[in-house]
Formats: C-alpha cells, sequence, structure tokens
C-alpha cells in the first residue's frame, strides 16, 4: 500500500468514525422508537440486500469478462475475474474522486491474466458503458419523479444535481474523444501539457507525455476493436444495466426490513441513482459523510421513524460500502492462480 492509499485510508477511518459518533447521537432519547424499530425488523429483507450486492458483483465480473477478445477469455475465467469488482470497490472506496478505481481493476486483471495493455483498454471502454448507463439511468429517473424530488426532498440536494451530471456528460465526451478523434484528444494533451512543465522534472515530464501518448492510440485501437464486435458492447451493456439495477435495489431491501411494505420501489431506485450521482461531486474516499447526508435527505420521506433512518443508513452503507472494502482487501491478499487454463493438462 502506498503512502497516498494509507492517507486515505486513515481519512476514511476518521470519517467513519464522526460520521457513526453523529448518527449515533440522534439515536439518544429515541428509545422507544428504537425498540418499534427493532421490533419490526426482518433478517430475510437484510440477507436479500447482501443478495443483491453480491449479484451487482458477479454481474460487473461478466460485463468485464464479454468485453474480453476470444484470446483473452479462453485464458481466464468469470470466476477469476471475480477479482477486478472487488479491487474496484476497494480502488475507489479509498480514493478521492473514486480515481483508483481503473489502476485497481487494471492490477486485478493482469492478475487474471489479462495482458495489461489490452486490460487497459477494457477497462475504459467498461467505465464508458458504465457512465453512459448511469447517465441514462439518471435522465429516466430524474424526469419520471421530479415532482417528488423537488416536492419532498430537501431542496438543497437538488442543487447538486446539475453539477453531477455535469460531471458524468465532461468524462463521457473525454473518452469519446479519445475513442473517435485521437488526433484532436492528442492536440488537446499538447495544449494542456506545459501547465505540468514546471512541476514536473524534463525526464519525468518527457516519460509522462510519451506514456500518455502511447495509451491514446493503445485505448483507440483497442476501442474500434471492442466497437466492431457488437456482441461483446451489447452483452457489457445488458449486463452493466442489470448490475445497476440490482445494486440501486439494496435501500429497498433494506427499508422492507423494517416493516414499510407501501414503499413504492421504483422512487427508492431513483432515490438511490440521484445519491449515486451526486456523491461524485464530493473529494472523499468513498464519499464518507456525503453519502450518509445524501440518503437522510433523499429518504427521509418514505421513513418517518428517526431512530428507523438512522439504522437504514447504517446497514445500507455497511453494505454497499464497507463491505465492499473489507472484500477488496480479501480479494487483494488471495494469490492468482498460477495455472491458465490453456496450461492445463
Amino acid at each position: 500500500m502506498s503512502k497516498t492509499d494509507k492517507v486515505s485510508a486513515i481519512v476514511v477511518v476518521i470519517l467513519t468514525g464522526v460520521v457513526v459518533y453523529f448518527l449515533t447521537t440522534e439515536l439518544r432519547g429515541k428509545g422507544y422508537q428504537l425498540n418499534l424499530a427493532l421490533k419490526h425488523l426482518d433478517w430475510r429483507w437484510l440477507v436479500g440486500g447482501l443478495v443483491m450486492m453480491l449479484l451487482s458483483i458477479l454481474l460487473e465480473a461478466i460485463a468485464t469478462y464479454v468485453m474480453l477478445n476470444k484470446s483473452d477469455r479462453h485464458k481466464t475465467s468469470v470466476i477469476a475475474l471475480l477479482r477486478v469488482p472487488l479491487l474496484n470497490l476497494l480502488g475507489t472506496g479509498l480514493t478521492p474522486f473514486a480515481t483508483g478505481g481503473q489502476p485497481a481493476q487494471l492490477f486485478g486483471m493482469t492478475r487474471a491474466g489479462v495482458e495489461a495493455g489490452r486490460a487497459m483498454s477494457v477497462i475504459l471502454m467498461k467505465f464508458l458503458v458504465y457512465q453512459v448507463v448511469v447517465v441514462v439511468f439518471f435522465i429516466i429517473g430524474y424526469f419520471s419523479a421530479e415532482h417528488f424530488i423537488y416536492g419532498q426532498v430537501d431542496p438543497t440536494f437538488a442543487n447538486f444535481i446539475p453539477f453531477a451530471i455535469a460531471i458524468h456528460a465532461v468524462v463521457i465526451i473525454g473518452i469519446l474523444l479519445v475513442m473517435f478523434l485521437p488526433a484532436l484528444t492528442l492536440k488537446l494533451v499538447d495544449m494542456v501539457a506545459p501547465m505540468f512543465q514546471k512541476m514536473l522534472s524534463r525526464e519525468r515530464y518527457d516519460n509522462l507525455l510519451s506514456t500518455v501518448t502511447q495509451k491514446v492510440a493503445n485505448f483507440h485501437r483497442e476501442s474500434r476493436r471492442v466497437i466492431s464486435s457488437w456482441e461483446s458492447l451489447v452483452g457489457a451493456t445488458v449486463f452493466t444495466v442489470l448490475q445497476l439495477m440490482v445494486f440501486y435495489l439494496i435501500p429497498y431491501f433494506v427499508i422492507r426490513a423494517f416493516g414499510y411494505a407501501q414503499v413504492n420501489p421504483w422512487l427508492i431506485i431513483t432515490m438511490n441513482i440521484m445519491i449515486v450521482m451526486v456523491i461524485s461531486l464530493f473529494p472523499i474516499p468513498g464519499g464518507v459523510g456525503g453519502a450518509e447526508l445524501s440518503f437522510q435527505l433523499l429518504f427521509s420521506p418514505f421513513v418517518k421513524n428517526p431512530a428507523t433512518l438512522i439504522l437504514v443508513i447504517l446497514i445500507w452503507r455497511l453494505i454497499t460500502y464497507y463491505f465492499g472494502l473489507f472484500a477488496g482487501i480479501i480479494a487483494y491478499m488471495v494469490p492468482a492462480r498460477s495455472v491458465s487454463r490453456e496450461e492445463r493438462p
């Protein structure tokens, strides 16, 4: 673990402690409400929420698998690629703006037997598919629940929505430029690069520029291959849609566990879509603090019991965030297989 990763981990631990402290402080004096919440608790729904999280991880591994070429598919398997989404959860959960996700996935794919250059291209293509699907989900959810958002949800949260969609749009445009207009992308790099020249030594600056140029060329070549393979692209899109659907459903399972049988599942999914979009604005590892506050603002219309809402927030984060961190650590520690499929007798 690098020094930066250690600092990020410490920040996560400190912020988690602060968040848990404030949330549990809100439970003081609410003994009756807490007993009422626990009285209605149905563990089967919580198990269902955890199953949704596991299914989301599996679907992401399958989405990665279908984007590989035939040669790489032969060398690896979906089971071997399960390390990729787990390390992705660890990388995104420990770095600001989730910047550690791609390097963590690259590490996982190379350990699964995929060559680093092709692995990086697949990761970026998968990231593009993910971003597009997230934005499409957001557009559908936003316009189908716009009245509810501005009528029932705290306006403080609603003000962040345009900034969140703008960030995702910029990311998508950047990837599309590399895919279809590599020459223009390199010109933009040449325009921006001098800003970093004074901060780096001559050798490091030249190496960085050379690496970026090579990465753009490799990504352009591999992205053209993936685009030409409609089977891979459509398959990855379908599995990404399914992955996000089951992930967005997790709060519904947690809320149902506390006896709220009348909640609208589509509204729950829509509110979770809003949270995923907005927490991308917070430059904090895992969005710790921002995610919990966003959840409290968005889901208070559904969960009227304040004590129940605190429990729902804690369990939701335990399933969707902290479970991923611990599972990612285990995936990192488990050694890679030493024999590929083509080498087996």
